[in-house]
């Protein structure tokens, strides 16, 4: 394999989707700069249990203090920032003040020490949370009102200092890994069916459920390419329902006891467009539900296999 010329600094990535974006880029070569505030990377041992020598820089750094950004980036100079540290919607509700100064205090020092050092290759994660919704047209939570604030933040360095970004819209991600937040349920279902438990799904709802091996591999790819101006993405146009997860769930596992709630979570479940993302990687295949649902429960089941051994 050729030797990358990439070098991608990612911040939250003790997180379920950094883990998961650092196995896709060390498997192409490319060397990863992983940090976040705690060097607990539990997730990224369940996938790697062991990293290939010299592709994986650990450290550790807290994206609310600009100075240590600065140290940071000054030192490991990186080709491109994968950019997803963030307080999820229960410590958002419950935290605000922490909230917006970890992911709108965090978002600037991220994006000024980028124009700072000439780093034109920065991917967030925004959240389909942003997208307005419901009677009052808006965001519908904390969480929801910061991403939405990321996304202008983005629009005006564009604007200000003509600084690359690409944000995207993920929304339920679901796989190995994803144990926090409120739509970790569908992955806890999953878990639930992998190892012959019971679990209910807490809420019924229409939306985008996307494996996480799909988004990693997107946003890997992104991170390598090259635009211009301040884009702004979802990632899948396309919509299921829990029932339809839950029919996936039992067609890989037959008589697995998971169920659902009554209790309806308002979600957007129209107007999704892939098109700038498109523009920047080309077309991407989307594993389709059931398959990502049997890859799930397949690595569940090895990893159980391999802690009890």
């Amino acid at each position: 394999m050729k030797p990358s010329e990439d070098r991608i600094l990612i911040t939250g990535a003790t997180g379920f989707l950094g883990s998961w974006i650092i196995s896709v880029l060390i498997d192409q070569g490319v060397p990863v700069i992983a940090t976040d505030i705690t060097d607990n990377h539990h997730r990224l041992r369940e996938l790697r249990p062991e990293l290939p020598e010299g592709l994986v820089d650990l450290r550790i750094c807290d994206v609310t203090d600009s100075g240590a950004v600065e140290n940071l980036i000054a030192e490991t100079r990186p080709t491109g920032i994968i950019h997803l540290a963030a307080l999820q919607i229960p410590v958002c509700r419950e935290k605000p003040a922490a909230g917006a100064t970890v992911n709108i205090v965090g978002h600037i020092n991220i994006f000024e020490m980028a124009r700072k050092y000439g780093i034109r290759r920065i991917i967030y994660t925004s959240s389909i949370a942003a997208k307005p919704r419901g009677p009052d047209n808006a965001p519908s939570n904390l969480y929801g009102v910061f991403k939405k604030t990321d996304e202008e933040i983005a629009r005006i360095y564009w604007q200000d200092h003509d600084l690359p970004s690409l944000g995207l819209r993920p929304y339920i991600i679901y796989g190995v890994g994803r144990d926090d937040g409120e739509t970790s349920a569908i992955t806890r279902a999953i878990q639930a069916a992998a190892l012959g438990e019971s679990y209910k799904i807490p809420f019924a709802t229409r939306s985008c459920f996307q494996y996480v091996g799909d988004v990693a591999r997107v946003i890997a790819k992104a991170v390598q390419s090259d635009w211009e101006g301040a884009l702004l993405s979802d990632i899948t146009e396309r919509v299921d329902s829990i029932d339809d997860v839950l029919a996936a769930i039992h067609a890989v596992v037959p008589g697995a006891k998971v169920t659902r709630a009554d209790n309806e979570r308002v979600s957007p479940a129209a107007g999704f467009d892939t098109g700038t993302l498109q523009k920047v990687i080309g077309d991407w295949q989307e594993t389709p539900l059931r398959e990502g649902v049997r890859e799930t429960v397949k690595l569940y089941q090895e990893i159980t296999e391999i802690q009890s051994a």
